[in-house]
């Protein structure tokens, strides 16, 4: 089972979607002021872009309908386009498999862990993921230098596949309303096992403490509210 250091992905879920005001104060921080190097968060960004493409390309393969899978081909393709994209931001010089290469096996174990057992998984955890990991970077990006800052936040929040995943989404759970209970739940364990790679991306595996984790927690609190309208869009309870 993946822990946040003493806590499960559910416990750490529950603590951040209970309903409070946080604000950041002595030692707790915001992701905005943190000052990340330009080579290792495009590094981290973009294995997990690796990772959600062999994602996306699953799903492509496994969906049920023709129409399933041309939604899911535009969706690859935003993806592709944007690892392009943030490709082409990495400093002069920087060779990107050099770039991924400290972050890519984190990325893929978490693209094992956020998985699913069958298609209509895959689909929320596509969606889910991403727009969980898509705030993070755009709000963990703010620490960069303004150029480079702009630059990314373009590139992140120009095109998103978001919309053609709820499609999907939306259309599964009005043909079966059981599957929704299921989706539901899977949606909370996405959340945790997010949250952990998003406090990874910011502190590796060698600041793995309690108190670290604490003074995160605020830094999180609008990108899991994020995360509760959109599901709640979808009719399904965070």
């Amino acid at each position: 089972m993946v822990r946040w250091f003493d806590r499960t992905p559910r416990e750490v879920t529950r603590s951040l979607l209970r309903a409070r005001t946080v604000v950041a104060e002595g030692d707790r921080v915001l992701l905005q002021d943190l000052e990340p190097r330009l080579d290792q968060y495009l590094g981290q960004l973009l294995a997990l872009q690796l990772v959600v493409l062999q994602q996306a390309g699953q799903a492509v393969k496994d969906a049920p309908t023709l129409a399933a899978k041309a939604n899911l081909v535009e969706a690859l393709r935003i993806v592709s386009t944007r690892y392009r994209d943030l490709v082409r931001l990495l400093p002069r010089d920087t060779d990107p498999l050099r770039a991924m290469e400290p972050f890519y096996a984190s990325s893929e174990r978490f693209a094992k862990e956020v998985a699913g057992v069958d298609w209509y998984e895959q689909v929320l955890s596509l969606h889910v993921t991403t727009g969980l990991l898509t705030d993070f970077f755009v709000a963990y990006g703010g620490g960069l230098p303004d150029d480079d800052r702009d630059a990314v936040v373009r590139v992140l929040t120009r095109e998103t596949g978001q919309p053609l995943l709820v499609e999907e989404l939306q259309r599964a759970i009005v043909a079966n309303p059981r599957l929704a209970a299921r989706m539901a739940l899977w949606g909370r364990r996405l959340v945790g096992d997010t949250l952990l790679q998003m406090y990874l991306a910011v502190h590796g595996p060698a600041d793995a403490a309690p108190g670290a984790t604490r003074r995160l927690e605020p830094a999180f609190n609008d990108i899991v509210a994020a995360h509760t309208r959109r599901m709640d869009a979808l009719g399904l309870t965070a």
